[in-house]
């Protein structure tokens, strides 16, 4: 069991949970990481496009949490964003860890994941590497085609190449996106 789960009292609905709804959870948990697993991919690719059709079409995205100028709305605002970004990019290597998955219900669960990137960029070497260390704060959403993401955050505790650093310091678990 996720410590997000033990964390939380479990109901007696959980407790009385039929095995075709347990195994139905547990194939939502694997779908939904293949999902996240493959937005990593398609960043290391750097496929703006592919990674941008695992979101919903109005999605809400923030890779810098702080003001409101930073958050994009739309996935057409975060693919012209992310297109934009890996332009600059020459190399990158993403990896996820600690997920825990928090189901608010059967169709839509929060995801806390510990991320760790590496990005080469065009400027290289008078661009230094970006190597960060962070969370992924994501809310999926079952759809027709799939598990898709409705809501990211991008928490950076800290960098190597960069400036952000703290920033999972005084934030709430679970996640909250209302």
């Amino acid at each position: 069991m996720s410590q997000a789960l033990k964390e939380r009292a479990p109901s007696e609905a959980r407790q009385q949970m039929p095995i075709e709804q347990m195994v139905r959870r547990l194939q939502d948990r694997v779908d939904i990481l293949e999902t996240l697993y493959a937005y990593c991919r398609h960043a290391d690719r750097l496929d703006g496009d592919a990674m941008s059709a695992l979101f919903v079409e109005d999605c809400v995205a923030n890779f810098i949490p702080g003001g409101e100028e930073t958050i994009l709305r739309g996935r057409a605002a975060l693919n012209d964003f992310l297109n934009r970004a890996l332009g600059g990019t020459v190399s990158g290597s993403h990896h996820i860890a600690n997920a825990e998955l928090i189901f608010e219900t059967d169709d839509r669960v929060v995801l806390h994941a510990y991320m760790y990137s590496w990005q080469r960029f065009t400027g290289f070497p008078v661009t230094a590497d970006c190597h960060r260390w962070g969370r992924y704060e994501n809310r999926f959403v079952r759809t027709p085609d799939g598990w898709r993401m409705d809501r990211l955050v991008l928490v950076s505790a800290g960098e190597y190449g960069g400036a952000r650093i703290g920033e999972q310091l005084g934030r709430t678990f679970p996640p909250s996106f209302d």
